[in-house]
């Protein structure tokens, strides 16, 4: 039986959970796959090659050299006969998808990962970029949600026949095991009476977190029982620390920074926060969710297609400072119902397992190839 030949073209050779997780529960049997990045190499390849995935470094990160790495790519290309190519992230797909274009690759699959973010700059030479590579060098684009494939229907004017809703998965058992792992957080911050709300990302300006703390501030400002948790590292972290100061509530919002054991310290809290202005998926909300979290969630990414208003968690719009303060109260006031909310949650969190979702990738790889064979032989597989 013939191998579909794919090609993924990234930026990074930073580790790449997703795509680690993608290619081990693929269908190797029946799609082979070659990973490029433009960076030089890095832990990224060590896991395609712990994978036993062809990898390979353009090394080439400044856009003054990317008409050669281009050129060179496209004769790798040419050279593989690939069937599929897809990219990643901004730069990626402008090398990737000029390459593949001039190797006359069949299938050229743009991933909406960063695409949420554009009409935040309000930048036409980013909107014009974005259209551009998603809908003239790319023949299909792959949506992480069904919020992703609106942005990308109605801002790029994408055809929506041309837009697939694929969602991301993650390894289940995995997580599970890493959020059985003991910490002390909540002992040392003094929160074991505590109502903890927490949140897990990059502190920058798109996950809105600003806003968060000020929220947060007034409702918990008059109240000993609530207490957030912000986990992650950015370039807005003294800004939020000032903020915090600024606001009194020292004792009540926390910054953590980078954390190892994000699944342990996720464990520990009583409500996922998530307050970002957009998101392709919000893969942490799925994290939340498995480990039985009612969620309070701007209307980004995979939000409203997991979350169900009082029965798992609260919506409110983003950038909604009074949607996001109703919202933090009605949790508040739903505290006995926190164990019936978050069975529900990871009920729905199951039909994320990376091998179900990975078979829905597996089987839009080959239909895209038109080969009617390999799809009832996929099927009858799975």
């Amino acid at each position: 039986m013939r191998q579909i030949k794919i090609c993924h073209v990234i930026d990074s050779s930073n580790h790449n959970r997703l795509l680690y997780n993608s290619l081990k529960f693929s269908d190797r049997q029946r799609l082979e796959y070659t990973v490029i990045s433009l960076a030089a190499r890095g832990p990224l390849h060590t896991q395609m090659n712990e994978l036993g995935v062809e990898t390979l470094s353009i090394d080439c990160l400044s856009r003054k050299n990317y008409p050669s790495a281009i050129m060179r790519l496209a004769r790798f290309m040419r050279k593989r006969g690939f069937d599929i190519v897809q990219v990643h992230s901004f730069e990626g797909s402008i090398v990737g998808l000029f390459a593949a274009f001039l190797a006359r690759v069949p299938v050229r699959i743009f991933s909406g990962h960063h695409s949420h973010e554009v009409p935040l700059y309000a930048s036409r030479k980013l909107m014009l970029a974005d259209g551009f590579l998603s809908k003239r060098l790319a023949t299909h684009v792959v949506a992480w949600s069904a919020n992703m494939r609106d942005i990308f229907v109605n801002s790029f004017h994408v055809p929506d026949k041309r837009v697939a809703v694929i969602h991301h998965g993650m390894d289940l058992d995995a997580w599970a095991r890493q959020s059985d792992v003991e910490n002390d957080l909540r002992t040392e911050l003094g929160l074991s009476d505590k109502i903890v709300f927490g949140t897990v990302g990059r502190l920058f300006w798109v996950k809105d977190l600003e806003r968060l703390v000020n929220v947060f501030a007034e409702i918990a400002r008059d109240r000993d029982d609530l207490a957030l948790l912000i986990v992650g590292e950015g370039e807005d972290r003294e800004k939020l620390e000032r903020l915090i100061t600024s606001s009194g509530v020292t004792g009540k919002i926390f910054l953590t920074g980078k954390r190892d054991d994000i699944a342990s310290v996720m464990n520990t809290f009583d409500v996922y926060v998530h307050t970002a202005l957009a998101e392709s998926f919000g893969l942490v909300l799925v994290e939340a969710l498995a480990l039985g979290k009612p969620i309070v969630s701007s209307r980004v990414g995979i939000a409203e297609e997991i979350i169900t208003e009082g029965e798992n968690g609260y919506l409110f719009e983003p950038g909604d400072m009074a949607g996001l303060s109703q919202a933090l109260d009605r949790a508040v006031a739903s505290r006995s119902r926190f164990d019936e909310m978050g069975n529900s949650g990871t009920a729905k969190a199951a039909r994320f397992s990376i091998a179900e979702t990975q078979a829905v990738c597996d089987r839009y790889y080959i239909s895209l190839t038109g080969d009617s064979c390999l799809v009832s032989s996929l099927e009858r597989h799975n």
